[in-house]
C-alpha cells in the first residue's frame, strides 16, 4: 500500500536518523533511501517519456530522456563498482 506524503516523510527523517547514528543493523533505513532516491529518478524518467511520446516525439524531451537514461545506467553502474566512459543507449 503506497504511503501518504506524511508517511513517506516520517520514514525518510527516521532512516536518515538511523543512518546518522549508525543504528541500521538491517540495513532496512538504507534500502529504504536508496528505494526513495531510486524511485524519484524513475518517476524524472516517465515524465519525459510520457512528453515525448504525447508530444509527438519532440527533440528537446528525447535529449532529456537519454540524458536521465544515462544518469540512471551510470548510477547503477557505480554502484556495482564499475565505470564505463560508453554514453550510447
Amino acid at each position: 500500500m503506497k504511503p501518504t506524503a506524511d508517511q513517506l516523510k516520517a520514514a525518510l527523517e527516521v532512516a536518515r536518523k538511523m543512518r546518522g547514528q549508525g543504528d541500521d543493523p538491517d540495513s532496512l533505513a538504507q534500502s529504504v533511501l536508496y528505494l526513495y532516491q531510486r524511485d524519484a529518478m524513475l518517476e524524472r524518467i516517465l515524465l519525459h517519456l510520457e512528453r515525448f511520446l504525447q508530444f509527438g516525439l519532440p527533440e528537446e524531451e528525447h535529449a532529456k530522456l537519454v540524458r536521465l537514461i544515462e544518469e540512471a545506467k551510470a548510477q547503477e553502474r557505480a554502484e556495482k563498482g564499475g565505470y564505463s566512459d560508453d554514453f550510447g543507449l
